[in-house]
């Protein structure tokens, strides 16, 4: 999902809700960033309860 980024620093930005993952990827400097790349995935029933993540097999 993410670009290798030799000699540059992006940002990456994660949210694990309830229902599933998302992710995000930054590049630019300060004040000009852009989007790089995004990602979503859901997730099974129950993998998230009460904030916390589930082991599932």
């Amino acid at each position: 999902m993410f670009r290798k980024s030799i000699g540059k620093k992006n940002l990456v930005g994660l949210d694990i809700g309830s229902s599933s993952v998302k992710a995000i990827e930054l590049q630019g400097k300060p004040g000009n960033l852009s989007l790089a790349s995004l990602g979503y995935e859901a997730l099974q029933p129950d993998s998230v309860v009460d904030g916390q993540i589930m082991e599932l097999n």
